[in-house]
């Protein structure tokens, strides 16, 4: 449970850091919710009333902070964004940190990690996106569980 603990509080620090760091990424979730209102409501006052119920629902905030922490970090290190992604594409990084070596692997919905060197090399784990949930969950040898809102 500690190793669980301690890696959500590196992945949350590590998301913190990176996404302060200028890196811009996409916004394709904020940019797809936009798109939607923009193009499949009609009429100028049927968007506006679509788009004023999504920012007194929060959905256009939730839709900002997932992709400012979660997915523009996914896409700062493996250069790609999951929900941009086809079926079946597939981006690889390997990231060295020090003496660590990370090995990271993209694809829509689903993000692997793996510690190629270093302490605990060899452990590795995965990040996937429910759509039905809409929640990501963290699966590895440390155990699984759910990222929470």
């Amino acid at each position: 449970m500690k190793r669980i603990r301690k890696f959500l509080a590196l992945f949350i620090i590590a998301s913190i850091l990176f996404t302060q760091q200028s890196c811009i990424g996409s916004f394709q979730l904020t940019n797809s919710l936009y798109s939607w209102n923009k193009n499949d409501i009609g009429g100028k006052w049927g968007q506006a009333l679509v788009f004023f119920a999504l920012v007194v629902i929060p959905v256009y905030q939730i839709a900002l902070f997932a992709d400012g922490v979660v997915l523009n970090t996914i896409e700062f290190w493996s250069g790609g964004n999951p929900l941009s992604m086809a079926p079946g594409e597939i981006e690889t990084k390997i990231v060295k940190n020090g003496d660590d070596v990370y090995k990271f692997t993209v694809e829509a919905n689903l993000l692997q990690v793996e510690k190629l060197s270093g302490v605990n090399a060899g452990e590795s784990g995965e990040f996937v996106y429910d759509q039905v949930d809409d929640a990501w969950s963290y699966f590895g040898s440390e155990g699984e569980f759910k990222l929470k809102r």
